[in-house]
């Protein structure tokens, strides 16, 4: 039986780029309901009909997809350019520590990663803050702080590969024409998944089938099933480099 969840419906709504205020007139509703109707966990069968109607769509157009996902939020891109500073990316401190200079994406900047990373002035005049890494590192890279449990598992065999909600995860971006050999699955725990309809994932990646263009994904924690993804569908993929084990 389906649950009329009314996140699904607020996705809708966004996917469409219909306001909240454009949906409660085209429902002959206020605005505090159709904000109701997002909270919902189950939304009335007479409720459901009036959307379906008034939208003139199926149920499936908006019970019948998945949510993206958010499991890893992106907050950080190191500038491939350098910086005004010292014209490197990285440099060294008198100490010998290393530090990488990285715009930082804020909460308004983030949410709209998904439709935005692909344009270069999405970056454009970002604040630069620097993060201490442990080594020298080529590429375009990205800062994501983990959410969810999805890479956790209390089982003590695996337990030290777990990653926890708060941590962050920096990534080197896989360019897309690299995806046509095999994923160095076997030197790279974790990785941050870029999907145009399940959104951003941290995984373990089990398998690459190059011939067929899938990635198996997989979660520590047992209560995510392992999933076949298409490359067709992935818009970016990270192999994570470091994780730092605290929040920011």
């Amino acid at each position: 039986m389906t649950d009329y969840q009314g996140e699904n419906f607020r996705h809708f709504l966004k996917k469409n780029k219909i306001s909240a205020d454009k949906a409660a007139e085209t429902l002959g509703k206020n605005r505090v309901t159709v904000y109701q109707y997002f909270k919902s966990k189950n939304l009335s069968r007479n409720v459901v009909s009036n959307i379906l109607t008034s939208f003139k769509v199926n149920e499936s157009d908006i019970w019948g997809t998945e949510i993206p996902r958010l499991e890893a939020v992106p907050i950080r891109l190191a500038d491939p350019y350098g910086f005004d500073a010292t014209n490197d990316k990285i440099y060294q401190l008198p100490d010998e520590s290393l530090i990488m200079q990285v715009p930082l994406i804020t909460q308004r900047a983030y949410a709209g990663y998904l439709v935005g990373f692909s344009d270069p002035e999405f970056f454009d005049d970002l604040e630069t803050i620097p993060l201490p890494v442990e080594k020298k590192h080529g590429g375009s890279y990205l800062a994501f702080e983990v959410k969810g449990d999805s890479m956790v598992s209390t089982d003590p065999e695996i337990m030290q590969d777990n990653v926890y909600e708060g941590w962050i995860a920096i990534g080197r971006d896989i360019p897309k024409d690299k995806w046509k050999y095999k994923l160095h699955t076997h030197t790279t725990d974790t990785w941050v998944i870029v999907h145009r309809e399940k959104g951003i994932l941290i995984k373990q990646i089990i398998n690459h089938d190059v011939e067929a263009g899938n990635i198996t994904i997989h979660s520590l924690n047992p209560s995510y099933e392992d999933e076949d993804l298409s490359l067709s569908k992935i818009e970016q993929i990270f192999s994570v480099v470091q994780i730092i084990n605290k929040k920011r």
